[in-house]
């Protein structure tokens, strides 16, 4: 992990909600497997398929929910990830999102 990525791991740690079953560091670093492709290098991974998928199953509630929206929306835009690849990862990989990947997304979750 570089540097960069570590003290942003750290960072966002700091702003997490702590009524969330997961925190925005265990987030962030359970999406790294999809890092490289973020950044719009290479193609979607067996393993990044596999961390998208159990990272939607982690947040359940509407406050865990925006959590991790907030968490990841802050990370995307630190991290500088390619924006049409986030939006297209949940489709490559075959989950359904609740909340669309999107650097202009609003995470008040009203539904």
């Amino acid at each position: 992990m570089g540097k960069s990525l570590v003290i942003m791991v750290v960072i966002l740690a700091l702003i997490v909600n702590p009524a969330c079953s997961i925190s925005c560091q265990e987030a962030v670093t359970k999406i790294l497997p999809c890092e490289i492709y973020l950044l719009g290098f290479g193609g979607v991974s067996a393993p990044c398929c596999q961390a998208v998928a159990e990272l939607n199953q982690l947040a359940k509630s509407k406050p865990e929910l925006k959590a991790l929206c907030i968490c990841l929306k802050q990370a995307a835009q630190w991290l500088h990830i390619n924006h049409d690849r986030a939006r297209q990862l949940p489709g490559l990989c075959h989950v359904t999102t609740p909340i669309p990947i999107d650097p202009n997304v609003s995470c008040d979750i009203n539904h």
